[in-house]
């Protein structure tokens, strides 16, 4: 049985970097990103139990990331734990990014 979570979290507003993490329940997903990318990638992340932040990646093994916005991508399982929005590089502004459970 899937686990149904129907809150949306906010993973960051305004940002222009890597944001903080946030306590999701876990379940299935949609993440969603808009802003100005200036060249930048912008992933949705997932802490390891190492303490390690991984890019998180559907079951067809395609990392859930982008360099154009605005970016959404649905299907995506998560346990309960902590998520945050990952920015690498670029000159990102504007980010507004959320995890929309589909429960």
């Amino acid at each position: 049985m899937r686990r149904a979570d129907d809150n949306s979290y906010t993973l960051a507003t305004n940002a222009s970097a890597t944001g903080s993490g946030v306590n999701i329940r876990g379940g299935e997903y949609m993440f969603c990103v808009d802003g100005t990318v200036g060249g930048a990638t912008v992933s949705l992340q997932f802490l390891l139990p190492s303490g390690q932040w991984s890019v998180v990646s559907v079951f067809n093994s395609s990392a859930v990331q982008s360099t154009t916005l605005p970016y959404a991508q649905t299907a995506i399982d998560l346990p309960a734990g902590q998520v945050r929005l990952g920015v690498a590089s670029g000159t990102p502004s504007g980010l507004n990014a959320s995890l929309v459970g589909l429960g």
